[in-house]
């Protein structure tokens, strides 16, 4: 079986090393749509359509290496229209309860825990030290940054990014979309489509649509 990296900046450089690392994959190589195929930190990349033509789904799997949430789901969909399954990367370091659920394409780096019950959906991606508390659930498509802490029973909405060092008090939720920034304490629920940051974390930015983390 073979794994592509969709993506060869930094998460993709970072994933493709845990990856080798893991040695579960025949081959591990980068996808890269602004590229036409070359050989970049040791492994392969190519564009999709030239990925489609050599693999299918019964042969390789695909982990979505984006930090931007609306990137990540359009790949996702991209992915899955053309055949191809999700993997999991999770680091050798990562500690998941065994009552834990964790959903496919979900990337976790170093030193993350997983608590009892937690719910991690598809194409996930928690970042080095953060800790998922029990019972939480976060959403599909969200971007977990290095040393979050979340509390039990917190509900995050998919496509949401949540700062590096965040912290999040048990039973928070927080919307679908929405950005919680660096270093915040989130202490109130959070709505959909708005940034939130500061000690307590209160709304400085709304949209009506499902806007862009990074500019």
């Amino acid at each position: 079986m073979v794994l592509g990296v969709y993506g060869s900046g930094g998460a993709g450089k970072e994933i493709k090393e845990i990856a080798i690392e893991l040695n579960k994959w025949d081959e591990v190589l980068f996808i890269d749509d602004i590229v036409s195929g070359d050989i970049f930190k040791g492994v392969r990349r190519m564009p999709f359509p030239e990925f489609r033509e050599e693999f299918n789904g019964r042969n390789a799997e695909v982990l979505i290496a984006q930090g931007e949430p609306q990137d990540k789901i359009a790949l996702y969909h991209k992915v899955k229209d053309a055949g191809f399954g999700l993997a999991n990367v999770i680091h050798r370091t990562a500690w998941i309860s065994p009552s834990a659920t964790i959903g496919m394409g979900v990337m976790l780096r170093a030193g993350v825990v997983i608590n009892a019950d937690a719910v991690i959906g598809d194409n996930v991606t928690v970042q080095e030290y953060s800790c998922v508390g029990h019972d939480t659930i976060i959403g599909d498509h969200c971007q977990i940054a290095d040393g979050v802490m979340m509390g039990g029973h917190v509900e995050i909405g998919m496509g949401t990014y949540i700062g590096l060092s965040a912290s999040i008090r048990d039973r928070i939720k927080i919307g679908s979309h929405s950005v919680i920034g660096m270093g915040s304490v989130v202490v109130y629920d959070i709505p959909d489509h708005v940034a939130a940051m500061g000690n307590p974390a209160r709304i400085t930015k709304s949209w009506e649509d499902e806007s862009r983390v990074f500019k």
